[in-house]
């Protein structure tokens, strides 16, 4: 049972547990910390299973509270420790460690002693753990079910939904008319009603929302939640995130300004709005918002709602509403969760199929229950499956409530799950978050165990997955500035309202307005260690959310973890969270984006807990402190969109177990530090610099130094090629032995000469498994081999490649299925080297390839712009070779290609392609 109390007190019973060996209490009171991890370890079980007990539940948040105070006097004692590596850390903060560290450890065990005291009084059973038990790790993932394979968390070629696409089955009919009458009919408004809990209703419009006939149909997208109020000014603000590019900030958020720039991007182009969760509405909420989309060619709404009347005030045009599925169906589901694809048909038609089918009956033709069932019998025996069938608590699983499915769900967590899944109470509902961002936040609460430190990531990416078939969480691909199809997840709102509850006592939400005791009935003493101030845009009369720390309310800055201004425009005051800042000496995530912080505060470089450090979007800061060296912990620093930050400090290498440093907008940076190339744990460095910026070679990194950051994965961008860049640096930076690195972009100079941008473009070779590839003012005459053979690349993307004159053969790319060409004016002509197929059988052997080969298998986006020379795109003369290219090709865009005449016929007989051509004064425009 070692590993199956809550996480945070387990990893306290470690430290108990080892307080001999690391000698973090003094001598006299290690014997006593070795027993009461016993009696904790002994009772905490039983413990978290009756938390509904009032008097239990206190005082397991009472033992909880100790934990969290015991491991941040472990961790700060660590750093006082051989080998030193704290002689960066300035001496002032050593001598405050020393002075209090053992005392305080002494009286957090007295204090764990009168509440031992207290817990026999409540008859919680005793199971004392053997000694293999005593001594594993409290870290370690828990062994109930088998683990599913993790998310890759910056693969672009993960799908674009993946939100319970299983809840699909027995929809067939409703998604194929839905996708039909937003495609071949006009609709001004659908609504989706689903009177009941669980019906999928939500999958099912983001199933056809992401469906190829939907998106080649419509040119602006927008998917916006709406919930308690339909407000048209913070709906406009949420499509803006939907813009292909980044929109242009406006201070206050005036109304009209947020029109006009949102009339940028729909004005001319058909659009598809998905307004989810709309519980009110009237008729002028719906008149002013189509006011705001009329500059559209033409506009459909898709609502889904829990009230017909919503329906009947939006004058739908065509109401669906949710039924229930057939026992069949929900049989289905319930095979797919509790089986996988390893079904054995054979077998299920045998006993254990004929228990299933029963159960399905029994699911009220919910798939959400369906689920519910598959995910709980998954791995279990027959007799358990007859079990469950059998048993009394079987009516709560029909859910007339939501609260009865997510305490379901809940209670079949691992404890390091559902530590995971209350730590996401701080977001505000229906709040996306990126899934590496959460992962990172997980890491930096040390609530992601890995018995190996380089997979801490992966097994967070494991965690998400688990949440998500669990039904706790839903994700998508948003574009925005986060990054073309960012990886996001929320929430659903039944499970955010189970475990808000939960979390009430150690995580706090401030509203705009709200002080830190308003409206708060709990009565507790003060623990709270997240807390999270949610200001909104339209908000007007701000105050300062720092004032309520320490200032009589619960919120007791040292006993914070999280903090996070969640705001694109926030009232901070870098003056009053400087005064604050080192009352926070145990914060261990810190997120203060997009706030008008000039300078970061010298106090924050004391805050030695801290793991995770957000300032992205802080449009004004210009430079950070050299002292953040002292941050030995930090795992996690983003500025990314920090466009006045300069530099970084010299430093910066000395943080030793930073793993994900984001500096992407960053647009003043020009260098990085040459500490950055011992920084060998980093996992995520998305930009790099080719040349030195005008620093000395002392001072700053060269590409070759780029050679042992051998982590690095996701997506990189090396900006300033060319000029000074020296070909060898670019062989030693060994970019095609980077084997975690999935997305690569080369940005070469504007300036200076492009003599030896071809040699240098050769001998930075991508690694082979490389999905997403960008080359932008590239000035060789062509293309280097290695491209040809990236036979995992998703997304090629050739922008400002000038002196090219013949595209590559890209058709031969197996998984290609986005391609973009921008100003290119030495292109005239498109023939057939770029499909990478022969002529017939003769031409094909010469070329290479197969008489039946494909060209271009599974390319789905194409878009060309500004080729201002292009005058001839031609296919092939061969019997049915227009079946053979292209064949997937669902959006095609010429823009601003003056001189091309016609289309290949290949492209002519696509039925369902409908081309987006603009100004191109020789080709039909639609």
């Amino acid at each position: 049972m070692g590993n199956n109390g809550d996480t945070v007190i387990m990893a306290g019973v470690k430290v108990l547990k080892n307080a001999n060996s690391h000698k973090v209490v003094k001598r006299k009171m290690r014997s006593r910390a070795s027993k009461i991890s016993v009696a904790v370890q002994g009772v905490i079980e039983d413990a978290e299973k009756n938390l509904k007990v009032r008097r239990v539940k206190s005082w397991f948040q009472g033992i909880k509270d100790l934990c969290y105070e015991l491991i941040g006097v472990s961790e700060e004692f660590e750093l006082l420790q051989p080998p030193k590596k704290s002689h960066f850390v300035g001496l002032r903060l050593l001598q405050r460690l020393k002075k209090g560290n053992r005392e305080e450890a002494s009286s957090i065990i007295r204090k764990f002693e009168a509440l031992i005291e207290e817990g026999s009084k409540l008859h919680l059973s005793s199971t004392v753990p053997n000694e293999a038990e005593q001594l594993g790790s409290s870290s370690d993932p828990a062994p109930d079910e088998a683990e599913p394979e993790p998310l890759d968390l910056h693969s672009p070629a993960v799908p674009s939904n993946i939100i319970d696409e299983e809840l699909m089955i027995g929809r067939d009919a409703e998604i194929q008319d839905l996708i039909r009458r937003l495609t071949k009919e006009y609709h001004r408004c659908i609504c989706l009603v689903r009177e009941e809990v669980g019906m999928g209703t939500t999958a099912l419009a983001r199933h056809v929302y992401n469906s190829t006939q939907v998106k080649s149909k419509f040119h602006f997208m927008a998917w916006v939640t709406v919930s308690q109020q339909f407000n048209v000014k913070r709906i406009v603000k949420s499509m803006l995130e939907f813009a292909p590019e980044t929109p242009e900030k406006y201070a206050g958020n005036e109304f009209e300004l947020l029109k006009l720039e949102l009339h940028k991007f729909i004005k001319d182009r058909e659009l598809l709005l998905v307004l989810e969760d709309v519980s009110h509405l009237d008729s002028n909420h719906l008149s002013d918002l189509m006011n705001v989309l009329r500059s559209s060619s033409s506009h459909s709404i898709l609502i889904i709602t829990r009230k017909k009347e919503v329906a009947q005030v939006a004058e739908s045009t065509h109401t669906v509403v949710m039924t229930r599925l057939s026992p069949e169906a929900c049989w289905s589901i319930i095979k797919h969760h509790a089986f996988g694809d390893d079904q054995d048909e054979s077998s299920l038609e045998g006993s254990l199929g004929e228990v299933g089918r029963k159960i399905a009956e029994k699911c009220g033709g919910k798939p959400a229950v369906a689920k519910s069932f598959g995910v709980k019998l998954r791995g279990r025996s027959l007799g358990e499956w007859q079990q469950a069938l059998m048993s009394g608590k079987l009516p709560e699983y029909d859910l007339t409530s939501c609260a009865t499915l997510s305490e379901n769900l809940y209670s079949r967590m691992s404890p390091a799950l559902r530590q995971c899944l209350l730590y996401c109470s701080i977001f505000p509902t229906n709040h996306s978050i990126q899934v590496d961002e959460l992962v990172k936040l997980w890491m930096a609460q040390g609530f992601i165990a890995s018995h190996e430190e380089d997979k801490l990531e992966i097994q967070g990416g494991k965690y998400v997955k688990q949440l998500r078939d669990r039904s706790a969480f839903q994700e998508s691909r948003d574009s925005g500035r986060e990054g073309e199809g960012a990886l996001k997840c929320k929430l659903k709102k039944e499970m955010h309202e189970f475990i808000q509850d939960l979390a009430r006592n150690e995580c706090r939400i401030m509203l705009p307005g709200e002080e830190s005791g308003d409206n708060d009935a709990v009565t507790e003493p003060a623990r709270y260690r997240h807390f999270t101030r949610h200001c909104t845009l339209y908000l007007e009369d701000q105050t300062s959310f720092l004032d309520s720390i320490d200032n009589g309310g619960k919120l007791k800055a040292d006993k914070l973890h999280t903090l996070m201004v969640l705001s694109k425009f926030s009232d901070m005051d870098p003056t009053n969270l400087a005064k604050r800042l080192p009352r926070m000496k145990r914060i261990r995530a810190l997120d203060l984006s997009d706030c008008p912080i000039e300078k970061l505060p010298s106090e924050a470089t004391e805050l030695l807990h801290l793991r995770y450090l957000n300032l992205s979007f802080n449009h004004k800061l210009k430079e950070l402190p050299d002292a953040i060296s002292n941050l030995l912990n930090l795992q996690t620093l983003n500025l990314n969109g920090c466009k006045s930050l300069q530099k970084l400090p010299e430093s910066i290498g000395k943080l030793i177990k930073l793993r994900h440093l984001e500096i992407l907008w960053t647009t003043s940076l020009s260098y990085l530090p040459k500490g950055i190339a011992s920084l060998t744990l980093l996992r995520t460095l998305n930009r790099f610099f080719g040349s030195s910026g005008g620093a000395s070679r002392g001072i700053a990194c060269s590409l070759g130094d780029l050679e042992n950051l051998n982590n690095i994965a996701g997506c990189l961008t090396i900006d300033g090629l060319g000029g000074e860049t020296e070909i060898s640096e670019a062989t030693r930076a060994d970019l095609k032995n980077k084997e975690n690195l999935l997305g690569l972009e080369l940005w070469f100079s504007i300036v200076g000469s492009k003599a030896n941008d071809q040699v240098l473009l050769d001998s930075l070779e991508a690694p082979p498994q490389l999905q997403s590839l960008g080359i932008f003012d590239y000035g060789g005459s062509s293309f280097p081999n290695w491209m040809m053979e990236l036979n995992k690349l998703t997304q090629l993307k050739l922008h400002r490649c000038s002196e090219c004159n013949v595209l590559p053969t890209l058709g031969k790319l197996p998984f290609l299925e986005s391609l973009e060409i921008t100003n290119m004016p030495n292109v005239k002509m498109v023939g057939v080297e770029f499909l990478g197929i022969g002529l017939n059988h003769e031409d094909a052997v010469n070329e290479g390839s197969s008489p039946d080969a494909v060209a271009f298998p599974r390319l789905r986006k194409l878009h060309f712009k500004k080729l201002d020379e292009w005058k001839g795109w031609t296919g092939i003369n061969v019997n049915g070779g227009d079946k053979k290219i292209m064949p997937q090709l669902s959006s095609l865009s010429v823009v601003n290609c003056k001189k091309l005449g016609s289309l290949p016929d290949y492209i002519k007989k696509k039925e369902n392609l409908k081309p987006v051509i603009e100004g191109c004064p020789l080709l039909p425009e639609n």
